[in-house]
């Protein structure tokens, strides 16, 4: 089935929105397995194990794959975080709020259309159609 029009709206809205919350959830990633690698690094440098000290080194291993994962993710939205900030695509993305708003009211009113007869000669008739496209809702008249 065809999406609707302000389905594919809100999924463009969405996705921008997704790209933010991920951007930041990056960078904070990045922040603190930065922070988790000085631990490392520091928990080497006073160890005097040497099993101890490859235990370490996995766990280095290990982090510097983790922060790289959260990188590259920082890397692919940040251009899309940036486009967004930017003060002329802000206004655009307002604007497509505010056109998703208009779509869907369009929608609603197209949905739930029904005719007032002008004279009441088959007001039956048209009183139950009104019912059908209610689906059992009283009608607003």
């Amino acid at each position: 089935m065809k999406k609707k029009l302000s389905e594919q709206i809100k999924s463009s809205l969405d996705f921008l929105d997704e790209c933010k919350e991920l951007n930041s959830m990056a960078y904070n990633g990045v922040g603190e397995e930065d922070k988790r690698h000085q631990d490392l690094i520091h928990a080497i440098e006073f160890e005097h194990n040497p099993d101890k000290i490859a235990q370490i080194g996995i766990r280095i291993h290990q982090n510097r794959v983790e922060r790289r994962v959260y990188k590259d993710l920082f890397e692919l939205t940040d251009p899309v975080v940036q486009f967004v900030r930017d003060p002329q695509n802000k206004k655009t993305l307002d604007s497509a709020r505010q056109l998703l708003g208009k779509v869907r009211k369009a929608e609603s009113r197209q949905e739930n259309r029904f005719y007032v007869p002008r004279i009441k000669e088959d007001q039956v008739y048209f009183q139950e159609i009104r019912e059908d496209r209610s689906h059992g809702q009283k009608d607003p008249e």
